[in-house]
């Protein structure tokens, strides 16, 4: 029903919600680029140390860990990886990404997502777009030009997108040249559906979606954590009566259900809610973790005394 399509469009906290009557599950949902933030599970390294491996095919191994320990513990959709480029020292989301370099961190964010969805989960890239620091982080209009998107900020993501063929798209909080991410027409339309053909779905980040309308009317499809503004109050006669549009609706629900169906979450053999302990920080898991931990080493000279 047009009820329940739109109850899609919203969250509750880390799940979809489930429509019970069409036999419609949940995505559920974990944070964790350093490893799955669900309870007890391998600390992975951090993302500035994958970017220092230089080493993709190690990373493709962080992936299936990060993968296997996520559907251990039930979970379908991980949140990760973050590929905010570093440009702000004080950024306090440096640590999760790949560092400064478009280049770099495109190659380690395919082998990434790679190895994750091999493993039939969900891969969320992030923050669309330029969320890079501290000070007013959820709020800040952050003036960019094109020239500039183009070839430092976006290149990580439409790797993503053409490459590695991720199924979800986080946007970031911060506005981007005077709109909002989670209801910017040029990101979430023009670039990323439109000239990079994503046909998965786009999420908000936690708290990131401000309005109803403008949010409905762009490229986002599901508000996270919950329907604070998608919701059947604010949209349901609007589009009864023509001023929003159904086909966008359904757009959106198609996208979600998509997703669902790519890791096969209608298969009848699909352990659902399957929690197993023995697939979480196991020593294969530890020895990866510390041989990655190993490769990411960097030993620098203090040649001159360049440092203090």
């Amino acid at each position: 029903t047009l009820e329940e399509k739109i109850e899609m469009l919203g969250g509750t906290g880390f799940e979809t919600k489930a429509i019970e009557r069409l036999g419609i599950p949940p995505l559920n949902m974990a944070d964790g680029p350093l490893g799955v933030r669900w309870e007890n599970s391998t600390a992975l390294p951090s993302g500035i140390l994958l970017g220092a491996t230089w080493n993709p095919d190690i990373v493709t191994e962080f992936g299936k860990v990060l993968a296997t320990e996520t559907k251990a513990k039930g979970r379908h959709v991980i949140l990760a990886p973050c590929v905010n480029i570093a440009r702000i020292p004080m950024g306090g989301r440096n640590f999760e990404s790949f560092g400064e370099d478009p280049f770099l961190t495109s190659r380690i964010t395919v082998n990434y997502i790679k190895g994750v969805q091999n493993e039939n989960v969900v891969a969320t890239v992030k923050h669309f777009a330029v969320n890079n620091q501290e000070h007013q982080r959820d709020f800040v209009n952050t003036i960019v030009d094109e020239r500039t998107l183009n070839e430092i900020y976006f290149p990580a993501f439409k790797s993503a997108v053409e490459e590695a063929k991720v199924l979800a798209v986080m946007c970031a909080y911060n506005k981007l040249n005077g709109s909002y991410c989670s209801e910017n027409d040029y990101l979430l339309i023009d670039v990323l559906k439109n000239k990079w053909k994503f046909n998965g779905l786009v999420m908000s980040d936690w708290g990131a979606v401000h309005t109803s309308l403008p949010v409905f009317n762009s490229g986002l499809d599901l508000e996270m954590p919950d329907g604070k503004y998608l919701n059947t109050d604010s949209l349901l006669e609007k589009i009864k009566s023509g001023e929003l549009s159904e086909a966008k609706l359904d757009d959106k629900v198609r996208r979600i259900l998509r997703v669902m169906f790519t890791i096969g979450l209608f298969d009848p053999d699909f352990d659902r809610d399957k929690y197993d302990s023995t697939k979480v920080n196991t020593e294969e898991h530890k020895k990866i973790a510390l041989n990655i931990a190993k490769d990411g080493i960097v030993l620098l000279k203090n040649e001159n005394s360049i440092l203090p």
